[in-house]
């Protein structure tokens, strides 16, 4: 698929940078040091435990652990983010529930108190468009927590909610996983779908309309591809601009749009398929043969749109940290260089563009570390530097991709991203191996022309130059390039506009 036939909402899409948050471990707003903010009522809830910013152990039962931070602690830091690159804010579910993380929710219409209420999202909405950036809202269609009222209806016999839920004679019901505190909606059922997506005063598009850009659906496998069609169809007739992505952690084509309309139904998806291959790769458990098919299998089965509009995690409240899952520290800064030159947009979980660290929950998700001399500040420079280098060069941020790195020996992944445009493209050498990756490289791309001369914008890789279609390369062991084209002849354009493809 050329570039030129990507829509406007998948190039904008595909330009952001995210930043997700998990919102009771991020900041806490109004100045309120974390014990008398754990001392307000919304957290006199029964088995509530208040818990200090900075106590890095959570007893079980994790869930009822409470940290203070809330929205308009997101919002006093916004600044801190743009200066970090980011465009736009993911949060994991902010609707009124009784746990920490708010994935079994009480009441879809109502923010959380704990956070600080609807006008505390109204704050954060406005403070994040005043600055250019988005947000982005984590929606659970699949279940509920079963002190909802719609489940106590239900299993008092209410005739309008009794077939909202899969209820048995013997007290039994279908829920998450097994878990009897989350049960799961009938989403089959034509009211459900409703009051979820389908009316104007539905959920999703209750908050769309509140200022709301985007949304993440949780647990996707069991939301259902027609459901996902649907609500594509549906909500995308008021907010075409609206994106949606789906939780899917494995390989996720076939829940996308695709190339062409009318597929399934997510406009991207979270690929975890990139961090699974990336993770595994840099820590030897694959070679550089299975990662570059991995890259290339998510092009052909995801599509380009689909591709691009993904979100490229490396870790997430689900998983361990970067620096936890990969030890060895040139690996993980291979692994954000890759997270921000693959085709998709970088989402980047709270805390590790500082270092933190930390296991899978509870560990994951520690409060953030707000004193500058916790902080590794070489790595929150490396990131910095890898997104102000995506968010300058387009063939980053919506180009396809042709990937080259399995014709070469050694272990390196090498891909080359492009678009339409004459010469707009970028070479990305990532090399995992100790030794150095010195060897020509055939280069089959028509449209950087012999004599092109190649720099590294990352400064560690000499310059080079375009041979007849190829390249020679010469990159350090446990190091990257990304080689930019640069026109070496004065009065003399070697990119034509009338050679655009």
């Amino acid at each position: 698929m050329a570039t030129g036939a990507l829509d406007a909402r998948t190039r904008r899409a595909a330009s952001q940078v995210l930043y997700q948050i998990f919102p009771d471990r991020f900041a806490i707003g109004g100045g309120k040091p974390g014990a008398e903010k754990l001392k307000d009522p919304a957290y006199a809830i029964p088995h509530a435990v208040p818990h200090d910013w900075d106590n890095p152990d959570f007893p079980h039962p994790w869930s009822h652990h409470f940290c203070g931070g809330d929205l308009d602690g997101i919002t006093g830091k916004l600044d801190y983010l743009l200066d970090l690159g980011i465009t736009g804010v993911y949060l994991t579910p902010i609707f009124a529930s009784p746990s920490n993380h708010k994935y079994d929710t009480t009441d879809f219409f109502c923010i959380d108190p704990m956070f600080g209420g609807d006008a505390a999202l109204h704050r954060l909405v406005g403070a994040l468009h005043a600055r250019g950036m988005t947000l982005t809202l984590d929606a659970v269609l699949n279940h509920v927590s079963n002190l909802h009222p719609w489940f106590a209806a239900a299993q008092a016999g209410d005739p309008d909610k009794q077939h909202w839920f899969t209820l048995r004679t013997d007290g039994s019901y279908d829920c998450w996983q097994g878990h009897g505190s989350i049960p799961e909606l009938n989403l089959s059922h034509p009211a459900v779908r409703d009051v979820l997506y389908r009316t104007p005063a539905s959920m999703v598009q209750h908050w769309l309309a509140q200022g709301v850009d985007h949304w993440r659906f949780d647990v996707a496998q069991d939301v259902g591809i027609a459901v996902a069609q649907d609500l594509a169809a549906v909500v995308g007739q008021r907010f075409p601009d609206a994106q949606l992505v789906g939780e899917l952690c494995g390989f996720a084509g076939s829940w996308l749009q695709g190339d062409a309309p009318g597929e399934a139904g997510f406009h991207g998806m979270m690929n975890y398929w990139y961090r699974t291959a990336t993770l595994a790769w840099l820590n030897g458990e694959i070679d550089a043969v299975q990662m570059n098919a991995a890259v290339r299998d998510a092009r052909q089965g995801y599509g380009l749109p689909g591709l691009l509009c993904s979100w490229n995690l490396l870790s997430s409240h689900d998983t361990p940290r970067v620096r936890t899952a990969i030890a060895d520290a040139a690996s993980a800064r291979l692994a954000w260089l890759t997270q921000c030159t693959l085709p998709g947009i970088p989402l980047i979980y709270y805390g590790e563009e500082i270092g933190m660290q930390g296991g899978a929950d509870p560990e994951a998700r520690s409060p953030m570390r707000w004193c500058e001399r916790d902080w590794d500040h070489s790595q929150r420079a490396w990131l910095k530097q890898l997104i102000a280098l995506r968010q300058a060069h387009a063939a980053l941020q919506y180009g396809d991709i042709l990937v080259l790195g399995d014709r070469l020996p050694g272990n390196a992944l090498v891909f080359l991203r492009f678009t339409d445009g004459p010469g707009q493209a970028v070479l990305v050498v990532v090399n995992a191996a100790t030794k150095a990756l010195r060897v020509r490289l055939l280069l089959p791309y028509s449209h950087w022309y012999d004599g092109v001369t190649l720099h590294d914008a990352l400064g560690g890789a000499q310059t080079t130059y375009v041979q007849a279609g190829s390249v020679l390369l010469d990159v350090a062991g446990q190091s990257g390039a990304v080689y930019l084209p640069c026109n070496p002849y004065p009065n003399y354009d070697l990119f034509k506009e009338r050679n655009r493809s």
